[in-house]
């Protein structure tokens, strides 16, 4: 990673972010399954796609157990958010028996033993021949018991079609609350993310099971379980090896966007999206690919005059739909404004985060990161500035991915520097 940054006077500022040499990647899934039947509620499982409901399963099921359904009567969210009534995402989730209740999306009856559920959602047998180091991601809402032993989630994973589930392929499933974790809010919607063993690797008889567990005893500890846009991904190379992404800008020109590639094989197309937060881009251009020879190419794009922080991402695509997004490069306003302190850029590189800093003195500064709910969740105080460039490098390895709020408090200077940063 090297950054070059070149200042003429006050007006000019070019920001130059080159990713030397680096190879692009793609997630190509090869299964999945997003639920979306189109049912509002009381679809049971065993309806959908192939997917099948063992009962008394690890247990005896009382009279009058719950289900698996698949409906939107509980709501797949975009990971992290909270329940919402039907607005047509349908997932997989556990609910009452339709002559007890009916469908309430990710809410079930305990009542007493009559309640008592052992019941496993099997996914339809997935191949995987020809595919290795398979990940496995789905979304999923769930606050269990301490030690998986009461109410529970648990996935369950096969490789002979379901014949057997063993032990050692079996993880319970939970997720911080919406609200108070006190056996009746609502778990936030997760992404759950699992490199598969070997034994999944070229096996044509890979099955998922979601196993749901409540023992009948009239105490509900785990009032949602739920599971929405599961895949099968593994990573493949990306026909084009990016080698810069740049973007450049003056006080009198629009900003300038170009990057340098090479090795494209079997590639289809750039396409250039931009954003004001950083968090939803809109395409403004897309170009057929057309490098050829040994020789790397560079590609332009002049975009329409800003008067504010930009965000520009690259996608590439290849000939068969798999795709790849570059990293995130901001470019800031140029201001003429008589302000000391001037924030060039800030960049998340590989759990990092650089910030770039012009200032006309020597001073301080605190440092304080603020997640999307307000709470600082990263503060360095009294950071030396000096007069001329500055940098202040911010490990994210710890902050979960999602937007902060960058905020530069300088010593003895009203004026606070803000930035929106993305992590991904």
């Amino acid at each position: 990673m090297k950054t070059i940054i070149s200042i003429n006077n006050t007006l000019l500022t070019t920001i130059l972010f080159s990713l030397f040499q680096l190879i692009s990647f793609a997630q190509t899934t090869i299964w999945s399954d997003n639920f979306n039947n189109g049912c509002a509620s009381n679809c049971i499982a065993s309806t959908w796609n192939g997917w099948t409901i063992t009962n008394n399963s690890g247990g005896v099921s009382g009279g009058a157990p719950n289900d698996w359904f698949v409906s939107c009567a509980e709501e797949g969210i975009v990971p992290p958010g909270c329940g919402s009534s039907c607005i047509g995402d349908a997932s997989l989730h556990i609910g009452a028996d339709p002559g007890a209740g009916g469908d309430m999306g990710a809410s079930f009856n305990e009542t007493g033993a009559a309640n008592a559920t052992y019941k496993r959602a099997t996914s339809p047998t997935i191949n995987t021949t020809g595919y290795s180091t398979i990940t496995l991601a789905f979304d999923f809402i769930a606050f269990g018991s301490a030690g998986c032993a009461d109410d529970r989630l648990q996935l369950q994973l096969s490789t002979d079609n379901g014949a057997t589930w063993p032990v050692g392929y079996q993880y319970c499933l939970t997720s911080v609350c919406c609200g108070a974790c006190n056996g009746y809010s609502q778990g936030q919607w997760t992404t759950y993310t699992l490199a598969l063993p070997a034994a999944f690797n070229n096996n044509p008889n890979v099955r998922i099971g979601y196993h749901w567990r409540n023992n009948g005893n009239g105490s509900g500890t785990d009032p949602s379980a739920a599971i929405d846009d599961i895949r099968l991904t593994v990573v493949t190379a990306l026909s084009v090896d990016l080698l810069n992404f740049t973007a450049e800008k003056t006080e009198k020109s629009s900003p300038t966007i170009t990057w340098k590639v090479e090795n494209e094989r079997n590639f289809a197309r750039y396409e250039l999206e931009r954003s004001t937060d950083a968090t939803s881009f809109t395409k403004i251009y897309e170009i057929n690919g057309n490098c050829t020879g040994d020789a790397p190419c560079s590609y332009v794009y002049k975009d329409v005059n800003q008067t504010k922080t930009v965000y520009y991402r690259l996608k590439m695509v290849d000939t068969d739909g798999e795709f790849k997004y570059s990293s995130i490069i901001s470019l800031d306003e140029i201001s003429s404004n008589s302000s000391d302190f001037n924030l060039v850029s800030t960049l998340v590189f590989e759990d990092e985060l650089q910030i770039k800093l012009n200032s006309k003195k020597k001073t301080s500064a605190n440092f304080v990161l603020y997640n999307i709910a307000g709470k600082a969740v990263y503060t360095e105080k009294s950071v030396a500035i000096k007069n001329g460039f500055n940098q202040k490098n911010i490990d994210l390895n710890k902050l979960s991915n999602g937007v902060y709020i960058l905020k530069i408090y300088i010593e003895g200077d009203e004026h606070v520097i803000s930035a929106k940063v993305m992590k991904s």
